[in-house]
Formats: C-alpha cells, structure tokens, sequence
C-alpha cells in the first residue's frame, strides 16, 4: 500500500471506530458505566490462561528463566515471555506443555530499523517463539509517518504468520495522545496483528483501563488487547479485564492467581 492509501484507510477506520473528538484529542475518560466488559467475569477454569508470566529484567539468568517456566508450567499461564536471549531455554522448558513461549522485538524502545527487527524476529522463530511482542517505531508514529509503522508492523507480522506465531503490537500507550493512539491500533490491525498490546513495562507508566477501553473502541473484538505494565494485585487484573483487555502481561502472575483465589470471584 502507498503512503497516501494507508493514511486515508487509517483515517476512515478511525473516523468509523471513534467519535470525531476522541480521535484528535486526548482520548477520553470512560466511566464505570461506559466501560465495554464490566460485568467481565473469570472463567470457571481460573484466570491463569490469560495471563502472560513475564521476566523481562534486564539481568534475568538462565535459572531464573528454568524458574519462571515450571510456574508457567505448574499454574497453566497463557505464555512465559522472555528475553530473545533465553527463548531457547524457554522453548525446552516449556516443550509439550501448552504454554506459549513469548519474547520481545525491538524492546523496548522500538528504534531499531525494520531490518534489524526482521532479523531479532527470524532468529525468534528459529528458536521456538510462539509469540512475538514488538514495540512499534513511537517516534515514527508520534509524527505520522504512517506507512513506516504499518509495513515494519506488516513485515513481522507475514513472517510471523508464515511460522505459525502471533503478534502483539505494543505501542507504548503512556507516550502518544489520542490521535497517534488510535492510529496505532489501526495500523496494527490494517497490518494484520493478532494483539495490540499497551505497554513496555519501561515506559512513564504501565497499563491504564482508559487506555485499554479506547483500544477496544478501535479495533472491538476483531483483535487481542494485551494489557501490562504495572498489574500487580487480582483487582487491577479485573479492572483491565473490564475495560476490554483479553491477555494480562504481568511479573507478579503469582501473586495474582494466589489474590484471586482467596477473592470472592474464585468462589
């Protein structure tokens, strides 16, 4: 697609998706009432399967890495991601379970060059990733350069795809307004993602229910909403649940399944 066709599909879409105002604007503040899944319940078989237990410390070994993969494991998580360093760790530990192995592309700033996140993505794949988080170029899409963003995004993507893998797109919420948020959903749907995902977890903030419920505005049940950053405690988890999310990225997924057990929800 050209530059000009992706802005204008980008526009159209947004102008479908959003009230005029919340795609120019800071996006808007939903109330209880307006949020799109409040009487969200968890699952009767618990909530582990929506959960990604993650280890992205930045001096994380290969034994905390064997650690995090027999709780993900022994508790069922969707996924264990990981640096792209331990993704053949990960991959052997987690061989026959069921649970994903999940790492991070271009993380988690996002600056690399296409090129170099093609190449972080193959070596992925080779490995055993199952799933692909990459942090879009913000800068890029903070000035609207968005036929950048969106044949960067398509490009993992077809590779991913041809492997058999999932994308998650994570634009990095805390720094973008309105308009370049809901243009970045729209380019990570037009390209073809799985997920839109909010947060690095080394960002300003984490996850925002604001922000998760504008994503879900956008791209509605057509896609994945990864919420992270930040999601500590059950009630945090159920207020992003609330807002739209369908997978929680958190280092703390223990704390909150043991949370949510003693919560009345589990009962």
């Amino acid at each position: 697609m050209t530059r000009y066709e992706i802005q204008e599909l980008a526009r159209e879409i947004a102008r479908q998706s959003l009230q005029p105002t919340a795609a120019h604007s800071a996006a808007p503040t939903p109330g209880a009432e307006e949020l799109p899944c409040p009487e969200w319940a968890p699952p009767s078989d618990g909530i582990a399967g929506l959960i990604d237990h993650t280890l992205l410390k930045p001096d994380a070994s290969e034994r905390d890495v064997v650690r995090l993969c027999e709780e993900a494991r022994r508790h069922e998580f969707a996924a264990a991601c990981i640096h792209p360093d331990k993704v053949a760790v990960a991959e052997r530990e987690l061989r026959g379970s069921g649970v994903a192995v999940c790492t991070v592309i271009g993380f988690p700033h996002g600056a690399n060059v296409t090129p170099v996140k093609l190449i972080e993505s193959e070596q992925a794949l080779k490995l055993g990733a199952t799933e692909l988080d990459m942090v879009v170029n913000i800068g890029a899409l903070k000035q609207g350069s968005l036929d950048l963003v969106h044949n960067e995004v398509r490009s993992i993507v077809d590779l991913a795809h041809g492997a058999g893998a999932q994308v998650k797109v994570i634009l990095e919420m805390a720094l973008l307004d309105g308009k370049a948020k809901v243009n970045g959903c729209v380019l990570a749907k037009l390209a073809g993602a799985d997920f839109v995902k909010t947060s690095t977890g080394f960002g300003p903030s984490g996850a925002d229910p604001t922000d998760v419920a504008l994503i879900h505005k956008v791209i509605g049940g057509e896609m994945g909403i990864k919420a992270a950053g930040g999601i500590r405690t059950y009630g945090r988890f159920r207020d992003m649940m609330r807002a739209g999310a369908t997978r929680i990225g958190a280092g703390a997924g223990l704390a909150i399944l043991e949370e949510f057990r003693t919560s009345p929800d589990a009962r």
